[in-house]
């Protein structure tokens, strides 16, 4: 795409983004505001800011006190933690569009738990917790048990697809200790 390919395509991107009713649509994707109506989703995109990120810039970096959640709506990013034994990074996800990451801080006041950094040139949508916290004070409790709530269910639907994997990978080395007794044992015995 040449320079001139590129400002249209960024004109048509940035008309899309800036529909608070296109942007209620994107927000819907996040199960923590599953239970707002599109008139409140859209009201909540309008607190929010569109961001653009150059490729390898960060848009969150672990460890950092922000808070806020992010939704790719154009590019896409990668997800990075870091081992504090080694000091290396490791790759734990790629995103892409309609993905979004930081949907904790919302709730949770703990510093940042990985670095994402931008892959490509990519539009992000950004709203920052206390806006978040104004949106739902300003709604009264109701709102605020909606999504409380909500919160709760996933993170019990997450809790237990974290108990499923755990209880997975544990008879997976069971299954491959005991092989390796085995092999061990047997090579003890043929000599």
């Amino acid at each position: 795409m040449n320079n001139s390919e590129n400002v249209a395509v960024s004109r048509e991107l940035t008309d899309k983004f800036n529909d608070p009713y296109w942007g209620a649509e994107q927000l819907q994707r996040i199960p923590f505001f599953a239970k707002f109506s599109n008139e409140e989703l859209a009201s909540l995109y309008k607190r929010g800011e569109i961001r653009t990120l150059k490729p390898q810039a960060h848009a969150i970096i672990e460890g950092e006190p922000t808070r806020g959640v992010f939704i790719i709506l154009h590019g896409a990013a990668s997800v990075f933690k870091n081992d504090i034994a080694t000091g290396s990074m490791y790759r734990l996800a790629r995103l892409e569009e309609n993905q979004y990451f930081g949907e904790f801080s919302l709730f949770d006041e703990a510093p940042r738990s990985a670095t994402v950094l931008a892959e490509t040139f990519s539009y992000l949508f950004y709203l920052d917790s206390p806006e978040f916290d104004n949106f739902l004070s300003e709604r009264g409790p109701e709102a605020q048990v909606r999504f409380y709530k909500t919160c709760a269910e996933e993170l019990s639907v997450r809790f237990r697809a974290i108990n499923a994997d755990y209880i997975s990978s544990q008879k997976l080395l069971w299954k491959y200790a005991l092989r390796k007794a085995t092999e061990d044992d047997d090579e003890n015995t043929a000599k």
